[in-house]
């Protein structure tokens, strides 16, 4: 059974997309079921590899199984089929900010608002990914005492 290390609901667009069939939808939301449901979403994919929802989904449960790279390849996938599927961009970039590539999560997050510019969330993620920077920045200069001695 996989491990639940982190709360999706930090996910806008948590839940699998309606194209896939309802018995997918639910064995998603049972525990302990992801594998199965991981696996019927990749026979979707093998059907129809250029199903963006089909992706989109698999995102969404590698997500929920702490596969955070995975998942953002199945975003990024979505949305190059798709280029106009903000929820994909958008859940690409809360994967790079799981991975902690905050610089490459804003520049998703601009994508997503940019397709829809009313994305409080996408704004709201953006900006925290660009507190992140600054805050690494800060965490990381050198004090004035460690300056005084280079100067020397």
């Amino acid at each position: 059974m996989p491990t639940y290390c982190f709360d999706i609901t930090v996910l806008a667009y948590h839940n699998l997309h309606p194209s896939l069939p309802r018995h997918y939808r639910t064995m998603y939301n049972v525990r302990g079921l992801s594998d199965m449901a991981l696996e019927l979403v990749n026979r979707e994919i093998k059907t129809d590899p250029n199903n963006p929802n089909a992706w989109y989904n698999k995102g969404v449960l590698l997500f929920k199984m702490c596969r955070y790279q995975d998942a953002r390849n199945s975003f990024a996938q979505a949305a190059d089929i798709d280029p106009e599927f903000a929820e994909a961009w958008y859940n690409k970039g809360i994967a790079l900010m799981t991975l902690g590539k905050y610089l490459e999560a804003i520049r998703t997050f601009d994508k997503a608002i940019a397709i829809n510019p009313n994305d409080r969330e996408a704004r709201q993620q953006r900006d925290l990914a660009q507190k992140k920077i600054m805050e690494s920045c800060i965490s990381t200069a050198p004090s004035s005492k460690n300056q005084t001695k280079l100067i020397k």
